[in-house]
C-alpha cells in the first residue's frame, strides 16, 4: 500500500466516521487508529485531497538512510534538473547492508532535492518534488 493509499483510506474513514481499521494479509497489516478532532468529516477528506493534490513527487518508499551519491559507486544517482521517467532510479535507501532504489511515480523534470544525503527517513517523506 503506498503512502497515498493510505491517506486515502484514513480520511475515508474519518469521514464515515470509523475511529478504527486494522487490515491484514500475509506480509503486511495496518492499524489505523483516527482521533477524533474539531474537524468536521468532510473538513477532514477536503484536507487529504487538498495535501495529495499539493506534492507531486518523489517519497521514500520505507525506512532507512536517504542516498544522493551511490554508497557502493561514490557517483550521484541522478542530476537534479533532469528529465525522469516513470519508474526511474532517483535515489537510494540505505537500509543496514541492503540499498532499496528509490524510483519516480510519474514522468517530469526532478527538483531538488528536499533532505540531504545521509539522513535517516521514515516511510512516505518527501524526497524531491517533480516539476
Amino acid at each position: 500500500m503506498t503512502v497515498e493509499e493510505i491517506e486515502k483510506l484514513a480520511a475515508w474513514c474519518a469521514a464515515a466516521g470509523v475511529s478504527e481499521i486494522e487490515l491484514a494479509e500475509t506480509g503486511f497489516s495496518l492499524r489505523l487508529h483516527i482521533q477524533s478532532g474539531n474537524a468536521e468529516p468532510g473538513a477532514m477528506v477536503a484536507e487529504a485531497a487538498k495535501a495529495e493534490a499539493v506534492f507531486k513527487g518523489v517519497r521514500a518508499p520505507g525506512v532507512g538512510i536517504f542516498r544522493l551519491v551511490h554508497p557502493t559507486t561514490g557517483h550521484p544517482v541522478v542530476e537534479t534538473g533532469r528529465s525522469v521517467r516513470k519508474g526511474e532510479t532517483v535515489g537510494v535507501l540505505q537500509i543496514g547492508a541492503c540499498l532499496k532504489a528509490i524510483v519516480t511515480p510519474a514522468d517530469g523534470a526532478l527538483g531538488a532535492a528536499l533532505v540531504e544525503d545521509g539522513t535517516v527517513v521514515g516511510y512516505g517523506t518527501p524526497l524531491y518534488e517533480l516539476l
